[in-house]
């Protein structure tokens, strides 16, 4: 997975010239999450047909690849971008603490989650809309979904 995550950073940074970013993103993040799906795919029928579990280890190798190749590489692009010059730094510096706080969050929320709903624990079943709303309505309707 780490070969495949550098191998696609090498892509990514070769057609981020030719592409859109844009274009890049939604196309890489769309097939990273087609990977998430094959390996929770692949996780359930490998008790019904054994050699299945293999699909898991390609899933996650697309996986790596894809996140390297757009969806890694473009998001930290993005957020020193979209701020005036003077501001870039902190920009960068807040994202990037907020990314590490979050995948510190993801990682001990989704290791026990797996031990109880398996594979599932990768989909994302449901987001509200945030735009516009307040803290207490989205938690409500998050409870009553």
């Amino acid at each position: 997975m780490s070969l495949a995550y550098v191998s696609g950073t090498v892509t990514g940074g070769i057609i981020i010239e030719k592409v859109g970013r844009r274009t890049l993103l939604l196309l890489f993040t769309f097939l990273n999450n087609l990977a998430l799906l094959a390996f929770v795919f692949f996780a359930k029928i490998r008790i019904l047909i054994d050699p299945m579990k293999y699909g898991c280890l390609g899933a996650l190798i697309i996986y790596g690849y894809t996140y390297g190749t757009g969806v890694g590489p473009i998001s930290w692009f993005i957020s020193s971008e979209l701020v005036p010059q003077k501001h870039r730094s902190i920009a960068q510096s807040v994202a990037y603490a907020i990314n590490t706080l979050m995948v510190v969050i993801s990682t001990f929320t989704v290791l026990p989650l797996y031990s109880v709903i398996g594979s599932y624990a990768f989909v994302i079943l449901y987001l509200p809309e945030t735009k516009g709303r307040e803290i207490h309505d989205i938690v409500n309707e998050l409870k009553n979904k």
